[in-house]
Parts: C-alpha cells; sequence; structure tokens
C-alpha cells in the first residue's frame, strides 16, 4: 500500500506551517550551517559553556525539527491534538533557523 496524504485534513495555519517546515527544514537549516561554517570553529573554541548549549539547541531543534515534523504532519494520521502540536515544533523550529542562529552566529563571530 502506498502511503496516502494527510494534506486535505489540515487547517489552513497547519498547512501553512508544514510548507515553512518543509522548505525551512529542507534547505534552510543546511543553508545556515554552510554559510557560517567558518565561524563554528569560533564558536566551539570559546571558554564560555552557555553559547555551545544555546548553538546545539537552536541547530538540533531548528531544521531537523522543522523538517521531521511537516513530514509527520502530512504523511501520518493524527489527531487534532498530535497536528496542533507537530504544526507548533514544526514553526518554531522555522522561525528558530531563520532568526535566532543567524544573529546568533553575527554576535559570536563579531566578537
Amino acid at each position: 500500500m502506498l502511503a496516502r496524504s494527510h494534506w486535505l485534513e489540515l487547517t489552513p495555519l497547519v498547512k501553512a506551517s508544514s510548507i515553512v517546515g518543509l522548505i525551512v527544514g529542507g534547505i534552510g537549516s543546511w543553508k545556515t550551517i554552510s554559510v557560517v561554517g567558518p565561524g563554528l570553529l569560533n564558536v566551539f573554541s570559546s571558554p564560555f559553556v552557555l553559547p555551545d548549549i544555546v548553538f546545539g539547541i537552536g541547530l538540533l531543534l531548528g531544521g531537523p525539527a522543522a523538517l521531521v515534523s511537516s513530514l509527520c504532519l502530512v504523511l501520518l494520521p493524527l489527531t487534532d491534538e498530535q497536528k496542533q502540536t507537530l504544526g507548533f515544533l514544526s514553526f518554531m523550529g522555522s522561525a528558530t533557523t531563520l532568526f535566532v542562529l543567524p544573529y546568533y552566529f553575527y554576535f559570536v563571530t563579531s566578537s
């Protein structure tokens, strides 16, 4: 049996969140790493532990989480509560990748 898409069962807000999560999670997370790759050495060589923790959480919960939650929204049969939770995770992961990580890299590498 082929996997059936559950796209038509999603609300418009969850659909928008899923689209953004697929785009940002699929492209944005890896592009962020490639653009600021030279600054990664500065992040991991800092004497402070907090920037490393913030970077790790932002990187792991950013793009990959948005991509996986968006794929789950489209492909899995879920309850309304699960759809809303995954939609929120997809949106927040996208926002982390689009806004938080670039500014974090800018401030860490500019000092």
